[in-house]
C-alpha cells in the first residue's frame, strides 16, 4: 500500500485523488463565501468612510457568515457527489 491510498471499512482500496475534488469544492465555496461576505459587510457597514471609523466589525461578521455559507455549500455538494457515486 502506497502513501496515496486508504483502505476504507469496505475493504476496497481508494486513491486519495478520488477525494481531491471534495476538498477543492470546499475550498472554492469557502473562498467565494468569504469574499462575498466581506464585500457585503463592507457595503452594508457604510463603505470606506465607516470602515475607517471603526466599521471593520461589519466586514468581519460578513467574512464569518460567508465562511459558514461556504462550508454549508461544500457539505451539500459532498452529499450530492457521494450519493451519485453510491458510496454512502
Amino acid at each position: 500500500m502506497t502513501g496515496t491510498e486508504n483502505k476504507p471499512s469496505g475493504g476496497k482500496f481508494v486513491s486519495a485523488s478520488e477525494y481531491e475534488p471534495i476538498g477543492l469544492f470546499y475550498g472554492g465555496f469557502v473562498m467565494i463565501g468569504m469574499a462575498v461576505g466581506a464585500f457585503a459587510g463592507f457595503m452594508i457597514g457604510g463603505g470606506q468612510e465607516e470602515f475607517l471609523k471603526g466599521g471593520w466589525i461589519d466586514s468581519i461578521i460578513g467574512v464569518v457568515t460567508g465562511l459558514f455559507i461556504g462550508v454549508g455549500l461544500g457539505l451539500i455538494y459532498h452529499g450530492v457527489l457521494m450519493s451519485k457515486r453510491g458510496k454512502w
